[in-house]
């Protein structure tokens, strides 16, 4: 596969061990809104309410704010989200793209202290408690929110919904942008972190695979006549009939 693009993504390097010339992968950025996409006047697909936080926070606390993407690669899917710590100090802003609850809880537990931590597994946020005016909105940054979330994701019903997005793209990204959901095709991966999913030589190939199918539709397969299929089966022209007698002198 030769990749033609205005940007250079982190699997573009896997190009040096061989490209099939004939396989033109054309990545250019297109944007659409995805209820126009689906077809469809309301998006029954769960997407979270994850509005930006103005501010800083300090060091220990829980995170700025959360973005939700849905990243679709070669038709699979993988919902993520984009945890952003912004510091008022000289401390370097941090953000992780946790594409499980595994990643989620590896990232709060290196970023965040004892009583941040508290909160963040707290199935009910206690009266009082200063995280309970942050705008996680329906997400309100609690474990069993992210764990309850990803569950409903996970379903086979939810995955299929959106499947039609890979009619003629194999990389797309769904993301909210001014309170309306967009879907854009052939962004960047490399803007997502996905190489903690998948390295450079698998994306590659999977992507290479999935233009295939979409460039070169399957031949049928050929039917073969019954004189061939007798031959097929070991049978002759004598098999079902006796053979000529010697006529006697």
């Amino acid at each position: 596969m030769r990749i033609k693009s205005d940007f250079h993504d982190y699997y573009d390097c896997a190009q040096s061990y061989g490209q099939d010339q004939s396989l033109v992968y054309v990545r250019k950025k297109i944007d659409y809104p995805l209820a126009a996409e689906l077809g469809t006047k309301r998006i029954s697909i769960p997407l979270p309410i994850t509005d930006r936080c103005s501010g800083y926070t300090r060091p220990g606390d829980l995170p700025t704010s959360v973005r939700f993407f849905v990243v679709g690669v070669a038709g699979k899917i993988y919902p993520v989200f984009q945890f952003i710590w912004q510091y008022a100090y000289d401390q370097k802003d941090y953000e992780a793209f946790c594409y499980s609850l595994d990643d989620i809880d590896k990232v709060i537990g290196r970023k965040c202290n004892k009583n941040a931590k508290s909160a963040f597994n707290e199935k009910v946020i206690s009266h009082g408690r200063r995280y309970r005016n942050r705008c996680w909105s329906s997400m309100a940054l609690r474990r069993a929110k992210f764990e309850d979330f990803f569950f409903e994701w996970n379903g086979e019903d939810q995955a299929a919904k959106v499947q039609t997005l890979f009619r003629q793209y194999p990389v797309w990204a769904i993301e909210s942008r001014r309170s309306e959901w967009y879907v854009c095709y052939n962004c960047s991966l490399r803007s997502f972190k996905f190489f903690k999913v998948k390295d450079t030589v698998t994306t590659y190939q999977e992507i290479a695979m999935f233009l295939g199918g979409l460039a070169t539709p399957q031949k049928p397969i050929p039917v073969p006549s019954d004189k061939d299929m007798v031959s097929i089966k070991g049978f002759d022209k004598f098999s079902f009939r006796k053979e000529p007698s010697k006529k006697k002198k």
